[in-house]
């Protein structure tokens, strides 16, 4: 059985004609990966055609047959730069925790959520929103901020019981 992937309508850009970039999702194993590829609702327009299901709809409940032809899967962009990383962490915890988006929709929409019970306060719901969102986006950087977070603690736990200030 010949494999077969998944794509929201939202990573497809307007134009398709040509090469693109999107994120797909191997149906089988469910591994999530950015590719270049050529994508078609005809199979015969590509040369290498596999089956790619484009979910679409505001539940992503509407499917379309699309077909797509893989020209590299492994495109980089999942790579994180740790210094820089580690620059903004460390920012982030000498600077103000604070967020503005200056946003009326963003705070209204938020602000419902909240008076609709799915969530305790703005914060908790831009928190949690924020939070999923990078992780299906960017996995490659929130590990990498696990990773560098736990370091970055192991290090100031370790400089305490030798009585360095950190």
């Amino acid at each position: 059985m010949a494999r077969t992937y998944t794509t929201s309508e939202e990573y497809l850009p307007e134009d398709t004609d040509g090469e693109i970039t999107l994120q797909v999702t191997d149906t089988e194993s469910r591994e999530i990966f950015r590719t270049r590829a050529r994508v078609s609702r005809d199979p015969d327009d590509l040369s290498d055609a596999v089956p790619l299901t484009v979910v679409k709809g505001p539940h992503e409940n509407t499917q379309e047959q699309w077909y797509i032809d893989f020209i590299e899967t492994e495109i980089g962009e999942g790579h994180v730069d740790e210094e820089l990383l580690r620059e903004c962490l460390r920012e982030a915890r000498d600077g103000s925790d604070l967020m503005n988006a200056r946003s009326e929709e963003l705070r209204a929409m938020l602000q419902y959520l909240v008076r609709a019970g799915e969530y305790d306060s703005l914060s908790d719901a831009v928190r949690s929103l924020l939070s999923a969102q990078l992780s299906r986006e960017y996995p490659e950087l929130v590990e990498e901020y696990v990773d560098l977070r736990t370091a970055l603690e192991r290090e100031s736990v370790a400089a305490a019981f030798r009585g360095e200030d950190r």
